[in-house]
């Protein structure tokens, strides 16, 4: 739910055009709930990358005072942004199996047959 609704805060009420372009993966709260690590993606370039980051950083305390507004946290916690990097070890994996499928010698069909 803590996803969905920092998701909704970006899009809808942020007025900094660079937090329209961040979807938000993951958000992983502590057992004590009072830290949120909340993991994101942007569509920003590369060389965008660390502006989205600190647009991300400044607006924090608008998106904590937003979320207590929804009053679905009885602690509000401390956020932290971090870029979910796991798509890019995904692709990674996905990239060394389609090399070892393409360096693989072709099946010999013939066993079985007389």
């Amino acid at each position: 739910m803590l996803r969905e609704k920092i998701a909704l805060i970006l899009l809808r009420k942020s007025g900094d055009p660079r937090l329209h372009e961040i979807t938000i993966t993951a958000v992983e709260v502590s057992s004590d709930l009072r830290r949120a690590k909340i993991f994101y993606l942007s569509r920003a370039r590369a060389a965008e990358m660390q502006l989205t980051h600190k647009a991300l950083l400044k607006a924090t305390g608008f998106i904590k005072q937003e979320l207590a507004q929804e009053h679905i946290l009885r602690i509000m916690p401390e956020l932290s942004f971090q870029i979910d990097e796991s798509w890019q070890r995904g692709e990674r994996v996905a990239d060394l199996l389609r090399q070892l499928h393409q360096d693989e010698p072709p099946s010999n069909d013939s066993q079985g047959s007389s």
